[in-house]
C-alpha cells in the first residue's frame, strides 16, 4: 500500500526538507511538487494525490485560497497546512476549510513523524471506507433488480408513504410517474405446448417484462414487477384513452406470437402515489371478473370436495384427475385461485370439520379422521392455526351458545 503526496512551498529548502522527511516512509511517495499555489493546483488536477502538504504563504495563490479551489475538485482531499506564522486566525481559517493537520516551521523530525502517523491512520480508514462503498455500489447494481422486485409489490400493497416511495425511488434510480396507468398482464401456458423443453417461469416472466416495458414504457426505466398472483404489472406514464386498447392488443399479440401463452390484459389509470394500491386492486378485480375460473380448476375443486377425507389425498391425485403435471397444476391453481392447492385443501378440510362439530356424539379424533387428518394432534394444530382456538375450545363455545 502506497500513498501519493504533493508538496507545495515557495521556499526551496523547506520543500526539499519535507520531501526528504517523506522519503523516510516506504508507504509515502511524492508524485508532485510546486513552488506556488497556481502550480500546485495545476499539479493537483493532473495527478491523483492522497495527501497535500501546503504552505499558507505562497505567491499567486496562497495556501488558504489553494484549499478553497482544491475542495471544489477534490472535496475529500486530505490537507496538511504548513506555515511559519504562529497565528490562531490562520489555523482557524485552515480548519474551517477542512485542513486535517496544522504544522509550524521549523518542522522537527519527531513532530513530523507524529503527524505522519495520524495521516497514515486516516488514509487507511478512508481506503477501507472507499473499498466498502465500491463494494456496496457494485452489490447495489448487481442486486438492483431484486430490490425493485421486492419494492414494487409492496408499493402496490400500500406498505409505503409518499415520502418513503420517493426516497426508495432515488436510491434505486427508479421512476414511477405521478400520473400513471397500471397494466396487469396475466399469462397462462397453452396446454398443448411442451413447456419444460424450452421455457420455465423465470424465462417467461423475463421475456414478458421486456416486451411489456418496450410497448408501454418505450424502454424507460419505470416500474415492472410480478405480483403475488403471478401477473406481470407494468406501471407506465398515464396512457391516453385512445391508445389504451391499441397498446393492449399489440402487447397481447406479441406475447402470444412469440411465447407459449394465452394472455389477458386489463388496465386502470390514476394519479398520486397514495392511490397506487387502490388502482391496482381495481385492476385485479377486473382481471378476476374477466378470467372467471377455468374448467380444469372447477373440476379440481369438485374433486377436492369428493376426496378431502382421504388422508393421503395430494396434488398428484388432483393432477392425474385432469391429466396435468403437478408443476403445471400448481402454477395455474395459484394464479386462478390466489392460494396454493394445499392451502385450498386445508380450507376445505377445516370447513368440513366445522360442520362435523354440530354432531356432539362425534369425538374430536373421529372428526379429525373424517376431515382427512391422520392424527388428532396434527388436526388440532391446523385447526388452531386457522381459527385461533383449539378443537376442544371450539366445541365448548358451541355448547355455550
Amino acid at each position: 500500500m502506497s500513498f501519493k503526496a504533493l508538496v507545495a512551498d515557495d521556499e526551496y529548502l523547506i520543500r526539499r526538507g519535507i520531501i526528504g522527511f517523506l522519503n523516510n516512509y516506504e508507504d509515502f511517495e511524492v508524485v508532485a511538487e510546486a513552488e506556488d499555489g497556481e502550480m500546485a493546483l495545476e499539479q493537483a488536477l493532473k495527478n491523483p494525490v492522497d495527501v497535500y502538504f501546503v504552505d499558507i504563504n505562497m505567491p499567486f495563490l496562497n495556501g488558504l485560497e489553494f484549499i478553497q479551489e482544491l475542495k471544489k475538485i477534490r472535496p475529500k482531499a486530505l490537507v496538511v497546512m504548513i506555515t511559519g506564522y504562529d497565528r490562531f486566525d490562520y489555523a482557524r481559517e485552515a480548519l474551517k476549510l477542512g485542513t486535517f493537520e496544522y504544522l509550524l516551521k521549523p518542522i522537527m523530525e519527531d513532530t513530523f513523524d507524529e503527524m505522519i502517523q495520524r495521516v497514515r491512520k486516516r488514509l487507511e480508514e478512508d481506503m477501507k471506507e472507499n473499498k466498502y462503498l465500491e463494494w456496496a455500489q457494485a452489490m447495489l447494481v448487481r442486486s438492483r433488480d431484486h430490490l425493485i422486485d421486492d419494492f414494487l409489490p409492496k408499493v402496490l400493497e400500500g406498505h409505503f408513504t409518499n415520502e418513503e416511495i420517493e426516497e426508495r425511488m432515488r436510491y434505486l434510480k427508479l421512476y414511477i410517474p405521478i400520473n400513471f396507468t397500471i397494466v396487469l398482464i396475466q399469462m397462462e401456458y397453452q396446454e398443448s405446448f411442451d413447456i419444460e423443453k424450452c421455457w420455465d417461469d423465470d424465462l417467461l416472466f423475463f421475456a414478458a417484462k421486456n416486451i411489456g416495458n418496450e410497448i408501454f414504457n418505450r424502454l424507460h426505466d419505470t416500474g415492472c414487477c410480478q405480483d403475488a398472483y403471478g401477473n406481470l404489472v407494468v406501471i407506465s406514464e398515464k396512457i391516453r384513452k385512445e391508445e389504451e386498447k391499441a397498446k393492449a392488443e399489440e402487447c397481447q399479440a406479441v406475447l402470444e406470437n412469440y411465447m407459449p401463452v394465452k394472455v389477458r390484459i386489463v388496465w386502470e389509470s390514476g394519479s398520486e402515489y397514495e392511490n397506487l394500491p387502490e388502482v391496482y386492486q381495481t385492476a385485479v378485480s377486473r382481471l378476476r371478473e374477466l378470467k372467471g375460473v377455468s374448467t380444469a380448476i372447477k373440476e379440481i375443486k369438485a374433486f377436492v370436495e369428493q376426496n378431502y377425507s382421504k388422508k393421503d389425498f395430494s396434488l398428484q391425485d388432483a393432477a392425474e384427475h385432469v391429466n396435468l403435471s403437478c408443476q403445471h397444476l400448481s402454477r395455474i391453481f395459484k394464479k386462478e385461485m390466489g392460494i396454493t392447492f394445499i392451502d385450498y385443501l386445508t380450507s376445505v378440510r377445516i370447513r368440513k370439520s366445522i360442520d362435523l362439530f354440530q354432531d356432539e356424539e362425534l369425538k374430536i379424533y373421529e372428526i379429525a379422521e373424517q376431515a382427512g387428518y391422520a392424527t388428532q394432534h396434527y388436526f388440532s394444530n391446523v385447526f388452531k392455526k386457522h381459527l385461533g382456538v383449539s378443537p376442544g375450545e371450539y366445541r365448548r363455545m358451541i355448547r355455550e351458545k
